[in-house]
């Protein structure tokens, strides 16, 4: 797995930013994929579909967790195939792809007059707040430099620093005053940071001007007009959207999106975006990092393809010159997340071969729906164990439960911090983890240990850690009995413990029915607030 996923990123390294194209991108197509798309053969618009058999083969023989995968050429659909459980009616979480629908959102705004430019400084839009640590960096902070990543702003919010800022914030009371409250690290403009408070500044922008959230704004300008009605998209405490991350969408809706910017931001016969926004969003504006250039809240890959890219391998792939939409979701490890990339890069643009259609292939034809049937029915990668689990959403937008019907239990999670992981862990029956791996949710079905009283489970859980991990300094804070909301009698709770130079905290709780011990226990830093840990984990409920 790991052999493949290098050779494909050094194929997009090595060869992907030097690239010269070729073809020209084709006239738009006589329909709109309003209502739904149309399909194609590979071979009717100039692909090659030997290629795509091979990228499918890579993926099954790899064990690759792609969800999903589309290629669209000139308009139709060439490949739509899924992999179980996954079908077309799954939405999916794009997590950080939001932002690039985020920045088209603010680009409807200037065209229909509700922000003048993106020159503007950014205080000027927040007038109520007395902005800490207000100097002349601060105030020259506009909104070009939101999007573009480029505030100065100490974010804290990147692997390095383990995504504590992004933490933080969410852990405030007041999210747009904990952004803009942040002190200064350099001159705006001076570097690309990473940040994804500055992108929920872009959603709270758009509410202070139009006085509806972004959900309702897309709605109306940009999801509607496309015909895209099936999306979830929470907000904060403060009921501003998650302008970040967060939107779920259907792949064939993601592709749309993509299939917008392709056309200059023209659908279904109407100026949805204007050209010019496309053109400036799309466009390097600064060196970055997971990519060469960064535009305004998109990845420039080369000066010939443009991404947008979300956390586990989601990406919305455009490459205008070959008149090519490609979509993936995915749920990828954290250091396999750029596969995507490196399937379009080896195999899908390759595979377009003419402007022209190509003689028929019906032998490739036929491999390809024998894949798709393969993937979309066969239980077969790790992730796929858990089938029997469902996951279903709960009425308060921010949270989803995970649901155990085997044992007959549930626990609420805070959806926006925590996915599911891709291996589970025995005696772990699933794992929840959070970004870089923390916080990290479990449920746990085990055996009684004998002679083990409830009230002492937390020596289970010690024991646990010390078979699994080399963790030391460990010590119960706290330990006593209590009841969850449902009457069930557990034991709550607390340890500190250290792994390598990580501090950190875990908060628990264990009941015994059937002659299993069934609990959830939640863990962090230990900047996580414990009452933070501790709700997720009392949130344990079993069947009446």
């Amino acid at each position: 797995m790991k052999q493949i996923i290098q050779c494909l990123l050094i194929f997009v390294l090595v060869n992907g930013m030097s690239w010269n194209i070729g073809l020209a991108a084709e006239k738009l197509p006589d329909y709109w994929p309003t209502s739904s798309w149309k399909t194609a053969s590979p071979e009717s618009q100039g692909v090659d579909s030997e290629l795509l058999v091979k990228m499918l083969d890579t993926i099954w023989k790899n064990d690759i967790n792609i969800d999903s995968v589309l290629v669209i050429r000139n308009g139709y659909i060439l490949l739509d195939v899924y992999n179980y459980p996954f079908d077309s009616s799954t939405r999916h979480n794009i997590y950080s792809c939001t932002k690039s629908i985020s920045s088209a959102l603010i680009g409807i705004a200037i065209d229909k007059g509700y922000i003048k430019n993106i020159n503007q400084p950014i205080i000027n839009f927040f007038p109520k707040y007395a902005t800490e640590n207000l100097n002349d960096d601060k105030k020259a902070i506009t909104l070009k430099h939101l999007l573009t990543m480029t505030s100065g702003l100490y974010c804290r919010d990147s692997y390095l620093y383990r995504w504590s800022g992004l933490m933080q914030m969410r852990f405030s009371k007041d999210w747009v005053k904990f952004m803009i409250d942040l002190p200064m690290a350099e001159e705006p403009g001076t570097r690309f940071e990473y940040c994804n408070g500055v992108s929920f500044l872009l959603s709270a922008i758009l509410q202070e001007q139009t006085h509806e959230n972004a959900l309702s704004f897309a709605e109306k300008n940009l999801f509607g007009p496309m015909g895209i009605t099936n999306v979830r998209w929470p907000s904060n405490p403060q009921g501003i959207t998650l302008g970040y991350s967060q939107l779920h969408m259907l792949p064939r809706d993601m592709a749309k999106f993509g299939f917008l910017y392709l056309n200059n931001g023209v659908g279904d016969g109407q100026q949805i975006i204007s050209s010019q926004w496309i053109k400036e969003s799309t466009s390097k504006h600064i060196d970055a990092t997971l990519a060469p250039g960064y535009g305004y809240q998109w990845w420039i890959v080369n000066p010939d393809i443009y991404t947008a890219i979300g956390h586990q391998g989601q990406f919305i792939m455009v490459v205008p010159k070959k008149n090519l939409v490609a979509v993936f979701t995915s749920s990828l490890a954290e250091e396999d997340f750029y596969t995507p990339l490196g399937l379009l890069t080896a195999y899908i643009v390759p595979a377009v071969k003419s402007s022209t259609s190509l003689v028929e292939n019906p032998d490739k034809a036929n491999e390809i729906k024998s894949y798709s049937n393969l993937l979309q029915t066969t239980n077969h990668f790790n992730r796929r164990k858990m089938n029997k689990k469902t996951r279903e959403t709960s009425q308060e937008l921010k949270f989803e439960t995970y649901v155990n019907n085997e044992y007959g239990f549930s626990i609420k999670y805070d959806a926006d911090l925590l996915d599911m992981d891709s291996q589970p862990v025995s005696p772990f029956i699933f794992r929840r983890r959070g970004l870089k791996g923390l916080p990290v949710l479990a449920a746990l079905v085990d055996d009684i240990p004998q002679g083990m009283a409830l009230e002492n489970t937390a020596d289970y859980m010690i024991n646990l850690y010390k078979s699994t991990l080399k963790i030391t300094d460990y010590k119960i804070k706290k330990q006593t009995r209590s009841r969850l909301l449902d009457g069930t009698q557990v034991n709550y709770f607390e340890l500190t413990w250290k792994y390598q130079a990580l501090e950190l905290l875990t908060a628990g709780v264990f009941t015994y029915k059937n002659n299993k011990i069934i609990g959830a226990v939640a863990g962090s830093t230990q900047e996580t607030p414990i009452d933070y840990l501790a709700g997720m984990v009392k949130s344990l409920k079993f069947k009446k």
